[in-house]
């Protein structure tokens, strides 16, 4: 699935009418999801071979104010690590812890019988850490950044149980932040202010990169 046909399906599903669903004013909703990401670069002995892992974790709790819409409070924990990454003329491994904690609104639109289609927007405070090394271990920079963002998640809910959903999302299909990166290494410190825009739909255009599993109880 190309990223235009993708893209064009969300629109269509987000601005369509469908039958409403019965996500009650003052249910409450209670869980989180789960995203995970691998990549492997093999460069056939003329470089070491690149490992790339990528995760997320994520708890809310909402409320429904409104029929079929959410309010509420996110926190998400997400890892990653890189192997012989190509890094300037170097390769060297890294990894990073970033939090993000935040509100959102989730809004659901009845597909069939007990499936869903939501949309999910909010915006979050980000704390992270970046180290890299050379491939024998020994520390060469630290990058910390601190900054928010607003995101747009969207995805497909079932009720598998009178009060559990099943949830398939792409996590932050897009993105804008504004972020406040140090820099440091052994000789030398910088600080840069970005504003960015990113997708977890690839670069090539061929897919996704990034797809989250996930359930709520919605009570």
């Amino acid at each position: 699935m190309t990223k235009k046909t993708l893209i064009t399906l969300l629109i269509i599903l987000s601005f369509s009418k469908f039958t409403l669903g019965q996500i009650s004013i003052k249910s409450v909703l209670l869980g989180g999801q789960v995203g995970y990401y691998n990549s492997y670069i093999d460069y056939a002995g003329i470089h070491p071979n690149e490992k790339k892992k990528t995760a997320a974790f994520n708890i809310s709790i909402g409320k429904a104010l409104k029929e079929n819409s959410v309010y509420g409070l996110n926190l998400t924990y997400s890892p990653s690590q890189a192997d012989n990454f190509y890094y300037g003329t170097n390769y060297i491994n890294l990894k990073i812890y970033q939090y993000n904690f935040g509100i959102f609104y989730r809004k659901y639109k009845k597909l069939a019988t007990d499936f869903y289609f939501f949309t999910e927007l909010g915006a979050s405070y980000i704390n992270a850490k970046q180290t890299n090394t050379d491939t024998m271990g020994a520390k060469l920079e630290t990058i910390k950044q601190l900054g928010g963002q607003l995101f747009l998640t969207p995805g497909l809910s079932y009720k598998v149980l009178n009060k559990l959903h099943l949830e398939i999302i792409i996590p932050n299909i897009v993105t804008i932040q504004y972020i406040v990166t140090k820099d440091e290494t052994s000789t030398q410190q910088t600080k840069q202010r970005q504003f960015l825009f990113n997708s977890s739909l690839n670069s090539s255009g061929n897919g996704l990169t990034f797809i989250g599993v996930g359930f709520h109880f919605i009570l």
